[in-house]
């Protein structure tokens, strides 16, 4: 799919290996094309993307959506941070 994108010049947004991810008012993260759940906790929730793990931080952590690809996570959020892979 990356070659296609680029070949037609299409956004990145439609390649379906990057994950995205909104992070609306610290209160709500919805993350898209995440690969599985690594870690859950109430103050830290790991997803796995295709470009390293992603993790959401803060307190009262809630799981609200879960689905193959999508998940959105409440609670008083602190930082979403990307740890890339090597």
């Amino acid at each position: 799919m990356g070659r296609i994108t680029k070949t037609a010049e299409l956004p990145d947004d439609l390649n379906p290996h990057l994950f995205f991810v909104q992070w609306l008012g610290g209160t709500e993260c919805v993350i898209e094309q995440h690969r599985g759940i690594l870690d859950f906790a109430m103050q830290r929730i790991r997803f796995m993307t295709e470009q390293g793990e992603l993790s959401v931080e803060g307190e009262d952590l809630v799981l609200e959506v879960m689905t193959a690809s999508r998940a959105k996570v409440s609670g008083s959020i602190r930082s979403v941070r990307l740890e890339a892979k090597s």
